[in-house]
């Protein structure tokens, strides 16, 4: 059973995503194929072109309809800004985003709005945010938030309304979110984004040690008996509407067994409690470990998304993308399965 979007399961048919980030140039064995796939960042470890190429290729392998990729805060060439103030070499920007905007079967969000459509007709929406922006940095070995994380958001980076998925590179603030030291390395101004939103997953990565699946329920949309049927008792003591129920994966044996299989998956009771707008799956994907190895394996998770009508007998464009990013580009047309989605990506 895939997770709701909407109670009109007859409406609906069910996607499969691929959900990675954080391979700092790694290779994955044994990844299964999925109709859309998602990487939140951190292709790299020290970003260079070649890099970028080397992990592109390993992408386009994966046999998918659609493959989405955002930067990391690794990805540093990615960012003209952050090249121009830390003196990077000369076209080097230029170079990089070559190389993402030419790589076959491979889409790069910009900062901006995006629209995708299946070759069934499913069609979903991303936002994008500057790639290297993170509320996180470490210092003294603590999690502190830059200067520079104050609520910047802009027209374009704005999470809207009726959102199916948001992809970051980083955490919201308290969710999945704990490095090394066990502080809260998220970022609040997400988390806010979050809660007003209400997507039915938001992925991401960037925090390897706290790599993971958690669900959340939303206060405001859910009764007190649902509340006490999840188990959960408010304490009248949250700051927001999220409500975080019990983390059920991955732990131990069942971390292990995913890596040997080439894929984490949720629980069968998760998928089916999960509605949109009453509780959200969040995601943490980091492939890499505290210790910089493959540690973690991809999540794969079904969406029971709406179908979004066509006109018998035409075949819509398999991606387009609005908002400050004119380019638009086909997704490969793989021979896997295919349903519909809407989703939303912000990092």
């Amino acid at each position: 059973m895939s997770l709701a979007s909407s109670t009109d399961m007859s409406l609906q048919k069910s996607v499969r995503f691929l959900v990675l980030s954080d391979t700092h140039d790694l290779v994955l064995n044994n990844v299964p194929d999925a109709d859309v796939v998602l990487h939140c960042g951190d292709l790299t470890e020290i970003c260079s072109a070649e890099g970028l190429q080397d992990s592109l290729i390993f992408l386009s392998s994966i046999n998918a309809e659609l493959r989405l990729v955002i930067a990391g805060n690794h990805d540093t060439l990615l960012d003209q800004e952050y090249v121009q103030t830390h003196g990077g070499e000369s076209g080097s920007h230029e170079q990089a985003v070559k190389v993402m905007d030419e790589a076959p079967d491979i889409t790069y969000l910009r900062e901006g709005r995006h629209t995708f459509t299946l070759t069934n007709g499913a069609s979903f929406i991303c936002v994008r945010r500057r790639p290297v922006q993170s509320c996180y940095w470490l210092k003294d070995g603590k999690a502190i938030t830059p200067s520079y994380a104050a609520n910047t958001s802009t027209q374009s980076s704005t999470i809207p309304p009726g959102i199916d998925i948001v992809m970051t590179h980083g955490p919201p603030k308290y969710i999945l979110d704990r490095p090394e030291d066990d502080s809260s390395a998220g970022c609040e101004h997400l988390r806010r984004a979050v809660c007003r939103t209400k997507p039915l997953m938001h992925c991401f990565g960037h925090i390897h040690n706290s790599y993971g699946a958690q669900r959340v329920a939303w206060r405001s949309s859910t009764s007190e008996d649902e509340l006490e049927e999840l188990g959960i008792t408010p304490t009248g003591t949250e700051d927001d509407d999220a409500l975080l129920l019990p983390r059920p994966e991955p732990d131990g044996v069942m971390k292990n067994s995913s890596r040997r299989r080439g894929y984490a998956r949720i629980g069968e009771q998760t998928q089916k409690e999960l509605v949109k707008g009453k509780q959200t799956l969040m995601l943490n994907a980091a492939i890499a470990d505290g210790e910089g190895r493959p540690g973690n394996a991809p999540w794969l998770v079904e969406l029971s998304l709406p179908i979004v009508p066509t006109t018998a007998g035409k075949k819509r464009k398999s991606s387009e993308a609005d908002g400050d990013d004119s380019r638009k580009r086909h997704a490969n047309r793989s021979t896997v399965s295919k349903a519909d989605e809407r989703l939303e990506e912000f990092a």
